[in-house]
């Protein structure tokens, strides 16, 4: 890959972790806010479970791609940016440009997927 496109995947993929490292940090502050235990009322107490619970998953998926964007930064660091982590193949571009942190190409991560929801049930 062109040493310019790779600086352009990683000044986009640098806006994308600052992004979901304040999603990130706002979902934390969010939940703790709602832990006020001295409601008494049976129904806010559901309420302000479910949001906890609700703010604790999103943070998570946050984490996730928050992890896979790092991820992509260090390939680009290691000159690995671009390969398909399964097969070894180069990730394509317009791939790349829809989900610059993408692990697989698009063959391998279908097969990802399937095996996934294959081994949910």
């Amino acid at each position: 890959m062109r040493k310019d496109r790779v600086a352009y995947f990683r000044k986009r993929l640098v806006e994308k972790q600052r992004q979901l490292v304040d999603e990130v940090g706002r979902s934390a502050l969010y939940g703790k806010d709602q832990e006020d235990d001295s409601i008494k009322d049976l129904g806010d107490q559901a309420n302000n479970a479910y949001t906890r619970e609700f703010f604790f998953e999103l943070g998570n998926g946050s984490h996730r791609l928050l992890r896979d964007v790092v991820d992509a930064l260090q390939k680009i660091d290691t000159g690995a940016f671009g390969e398909c982590e399964r097969c070894g193949e180069s990730i394509a571009e317009k791939r790349l440009e829809a989900l610059p942190f993408a692990r697989h190409c698009i063959d391998c991560q279908r097969l990802v997927e399937e095996e996934e929801r294959t081994a949910a049930g």
